[in-house]
């Protein structure tokens, strides 16, 4: 596979992933991608790869919240996962701004998933949905890229890092993977383990 493609590739599934089985809010895979864009072709491939990679998560949290309702919120594991103070955020949001909570929570780190979710659970349209979400990753990917590119070398140096030590750097995401769930699953439902700012998206 051509390294562009290989990167297009890798950004994509990070974005997928992010927040969910990988515990990083997008922002920092955005950022450490867009200081590697040297091209502008680079930079339009780096953002399809990031928004597809974002919308099939956002996805996925919409659709389980719209095939499930509301009572998806007295899921044990969402009790443990979310907690009652973000999910009664979530909810109104959805609330008071209807489809736009969707936009909204693209840009409220630590309420992305809930958000998703919620308007989900509480009958937003799915064409709503698929229209706000493009609408904020159409926003906010590009700026992530771009901030990036502008702080330019230091991101750089620390992206070639990471690459340099993938068996390291792997490691130490299991490891944090691990602890996070101990740690979730450890608590009791409804209780928010990591506090409300730790939730990644």
């Amino acid at each position: 596979m051509p390294e562009a493609l290989e990167r297009y590739a890798l950004l994509f599934v990070v974005c997928a992933l992010s927040g969910t089985a990988i515990p990083m809010p997008e922002d920092v895979a955005l950022v450490g991608a867009g200081a590697t864009v040297d091209h502008p072709a680079a930079f339009a491939g780096m953002t399809l790869a990031a928004m597809g990679g974002l919308l099939i998560r956002d996805s996925v949290f919409f659709l389980l919240g719209h095939a499930v309702g509301e009572g998806i919120f007295r899921w044990p594991l969402v009790q443990r996962l979310v907690g009652p103070a973000r999910v009664q955020r979530g909810r109104e949001l959805v609330e008071s701004q209807g489809g736009r909570a969707v936009l909204i929570s693209r840009f409220l780190v630590g309420i992305r998933s809930t958000g998703f979710l919620a308007a989900g659970a509480m009958g937003v349209r799915i064409r709503d949905f698929f229209f706000w979400d493009l609408v904020g990753l159409a926003i906010s990917v590009p700026l992530a890229l771009l901030l990036g590119y502008a702080l330019g070398e230091p991101i750089l140096v620390g992206v070639s890092w990471v690459l340099e030590r993938k068996g390291l750097v792997a490691a130490v995401a299991i490891a944090g993977i691990a602890v996070w769930a101990w740690r979730t699953f450890r608590a009791p439902p409804g209780a928010s383990p990591g506090g409300e700012g730790d939730e990644p998206a």
